[in-house]
């Protein structure tokens, strides 16, 4: 058997399911195709455009909040981009097909998903098309189509939002959060163990500040902090680039803190054993992020919010299992300055993360598409 898995380039939260996803099918046997959307249909130059769209918007988020509901309406559907696709990408695609012939595609975009599934019916060819919504918590309305085999999201708030939206309720099936392979499957470390590991103190209290896979995230947070001179420590990861780090550099010699250590660790593969060394995990809502810190019961500090994923800041609130402090400075120092002075009330937070009703598996995922072909 053969798969196609179709994500797209604009940040790390398409790509990671994706990729983990194909790595169980190809456990399971299957061969598989792992391939950007954009590249995959021959328009390169679209896929550039829309990422640095997207790169633009992440660094203002409070008006990419307002572009976005806009775009989301129930008026700016795919029809544009489908006519579009069918007009000058269908010889490109029939050309793909007929090179690999894959038995099914597995999509967390709904560009790919929305678009490949129209496609294929315009063209006649009889491959279901599988959709991952990696918003989780919601999806937005180019998810919305008629032409998918199924419309997998994670989570029961989410099945009840894209029906209503007008998925048909047939076509959706909650299913697991198909969780990278470097967290499933590396050990367990203790928090001592973990900040041994990653080489931080082990006594002190720490936050991860998460500045996201395009390391462009808000400062304003460390600002408080270092003002304050908390006795902590905090770990900066994220793909950030030169200036960025001069950045951070300056700040913190300007500040000249002496009770609150800083370590700027940039980019990382061993993401387990920052969340295991964290007491709490602070910046922009990416899906990724805060459902990794739920699977490891850290608590989640969101100081920054982009349109897709402000349900996910309602859920993270509705289990208690963190704080929705997008734009407001001052409350998100009030829930660091509490749990540093008492991190003993963290380990309260332990039962309502076991009530989370998420279960994580790639690998279960992989299983459920798999057993939905064999009943076709």
């Amino acid at each position: 058997m053969k798969g196609l898995c179709v994500y797209v380039d604009g940040g790390k939260g398409h790509y990671v399911p994706a990729k983990a996803v194909a790595v169980e099918m190809e456990k399971l046997g299957v061969e598989m195709a792992f391939e950007e959307f954009f590249d995959y249909l021959d328009i390169q130059w679209m896929g550039r455009i829309n990422k640095s769209y997207w790169r633009k918007m992440l660094r203002f988020p409070n008006l990419e909040q307002k572009l976005s509901k806009h775009n989301d309406s129930e008026s700016n559907g795919m029809g544009w981009a489908i006519s579009f696709a069918n007009k000058h990408c269908t010889r490109m695609l029939a050309a793909n097909i007929e090179e690999f012939h894959p038995d099914f595609i597995f999509a967390t975009h709904p560009y790919a998903s929305t678009i490949l599934s129209e496609m294929l019916h315009h063209l006649n060819i009889d491959i279901p098309v599988y959709y991952y919504a990696t918003d989780v918590f919601s999806a937005p309305v180019a998810s919305i189509c008629d032409k998918l085999r199924k419309f997998f999201i994670s989570t029961v708030e989410g099945k009840e939002k894209v029906v209503a939206m007008g998925q048909n309720a047939d076509s959706v099936e909650v299913v697991p959060f198909p969780l990278q392979q470097s967290i499933a499957d590396a050990p367990a470390l203790t928090k001592a163990e973990a900040r041994s590991k990653i080489g931080i103190d082990e006594n002190l209290f720490t936050l991860q500040l998460n500045l996201g896979g395009e390391g462009i995230g808000s400062l304003s947070l460390l600002h408080s902090i270092l003002k304050k001179d908390l006795p902590m420590q905090i770990v900066i990861i994220g793909g950030m680039n030169k200036s960025m780090t001069e950045k951070i550099d300056g700040m913190i010699s300007r500040s000249k803190a002496e009770h609150t250590k800083v370590y700027i660790h940039g980019f990382i593969t061993n993401v387990k054993d920052y969340l295991a060394a964290s007491d709490m995990v602070a910046g922009r809502a990416g899906i990724n992020t805060i459902l990794e810190a739920m699977y490891m019961h850290c608590p989640f500090l969101i100081t920054e919010l982009v349109y897709t994923v402000i349900p996910s800041a309602d859920y993270v609130e509705k289990y208690g299992v963190g704080w929705n402090a997008a734009n407001d400075k001052e409350k998100a120092l009030s829930v660091v300055e509490e749990y540093v002075a008492s991190p003993a009330k963290l380990a309260t937070l332990d039962d309502r993360f076991k009530a989370i009703p998420i279960v994580f598996s790639a690998g279960e995922l992989a299983k459920i598409i798999l057993s939905d072909l064999g009943k076709r």
